[in-house]
């Protein structure tokens, strides 16, 4: 996965960032920290392996995270999703 599709996830998903040793990005939902999801700058593509991480701290089936990167599932989809899984009130 390229670096700018991991970027355009995070503004898609309204994520607040900010970027140090790593890439930062805050789900805050009504004022309140939800999830957090990282990953290094670094060089290159991002490897599998921390694709999968952030796919873990998105809280996201496989089937439910490709369709976030295909653009089929939105913001209010993720909502959902979180909700239905007692992650948001």
């Amino acid at each position: 996965m390229k670096k700018n599709e991991v970027e355009r996830l995070f503004k898609k998903l309204e994520l607040k960032t900010r970027s140090t040793g790593h890439n930062y990005g805050w789900l805050t939902v009504n004022e309140k920290k939800i999830l957090r999801v990282h990953y290094s700058h670094g060089k290159g593509d991002i490897p599998d392996k921390i694709v999968s991480k952030i796919r873990g701290q998105l809280k996201l089936s496989l089937k439910d995270f490709k369709d976030l990167i295909d653009c089929s599932l939105n913001y209010n989809n993720y909502i959902n999703i979180l909700k239905q899984k007692g992650i948001i009130d």
